[in-house]
């Protein structure tokens, strides 16, 4: 075989290869973004077109190759939802499924308010803490990881989440959770969750390091017993019983105790 004739074959060759590769990715291409949201809210349907435009971008990029950590990065970079699924459907789809967080607390950051979702997760600002949970003291926001901190964030994210299960959307009957911090020394008294509430009765978890989803359970369901006319003063108090060792609420119609 005479060089011309390997020549030949080898151009040949890479020109079938170069044939072949076209039509992978003629077939192998994002034609298509199959983007999924659930949102609950003006803001989050908004966010749901701005991330949509996003994930437009890539289109015409090749299925095989696409890496799909870099489109969660993109969905990630709209705290407001949550990411549920981001997968490839071959040959030309991309599949990214989203749901909007669940709004619950305001924690204010200056002129402005961070607002945080029922996992503790930042999901934005807002002008005004209306509508929201306001918490305060003893809360702040990690900045790297855009989680909300402090020494009783889990035990708040915990309380806040049995009040979900019995109320269903507790901002429409909580207004704020302040803490007493009783950490000063020589103290022998517990810290408190003082949380109050559309009505004006104060719900107080006493000791929230111990049990706190439990106690909320009890003060709640104490809460939905009350009359109308007893929701507008006193104090609904949950502790874990010395006797039972299970958590009890009780009503007041004076001032909390504790």
């Amino acid at each position: 075989m005479n060089k011309r004739t390997v020549l030949t074959t080898i151009v040949a060759f890479v020109l079938l290869v170069a044939v072949i590769a076209a039509g992978i990715n003629a077939v192998f291409t994002v034609t298509y973004v199959d983007a999924r949201f659930v949102t609950y809210t003006t803001e989050g349907e908004r966010a749901a077109q701005e991330m949509k435009e996003d994930l437009n971008g890539y289109l015409g990029r090749s299925t095989t190759f696409l890496d799909l950590s870099e489109v969660r990065a993109t969905a990630a970079a709209y705290p407001r939802f949550k990411i549920v699924t981001i997968d490839k459907q071959y040959p030309a789809s991309v599949i990214v499924e989203v749901t909007e967080r669940r709004a619950a607390f305001a924690l204010a950051a200056g002129d402005a308010w961070d607002i945080f979702d029922t996992e503790g997760y930042r999901i934005g600002t807002s002008t005004s803490a209306a509508g929201y949970v306001l918490i305060g003291d003893g809360f702040s926001l990690s900045t790297e990881q855009g989680l909300l901190t402090g020494g009783y964030a889990a035990e708040l994210l915990d309380m806040y989440g049995a009040f979900c299960a019995a109320l269903g959307e507790p901002r429409a009957n909580l207004l704020s959770v302040s803490l007493d911090d009783m950490s000063t020394a020589g103290s022998l008294e517990f810290d408190n969750f003082r949380i109050a509430t559309t009505e004006g009765v104060e719900i107080v978890i006493s000791e929230p390091s111990v049990r706190a989803a439990e106690k909320a359970a009890a003060a709640a369901e104490v809460y939905l017993s009350l009359q109308d006319g007893e929701r507008v003063r006193g104090s609904i108090t949950a502790v874990i019983s010395a006797l039972t060792e299970k958590a009890e609420a009780h009503y007041s119609a004076d001032a909390p105790s504790v």
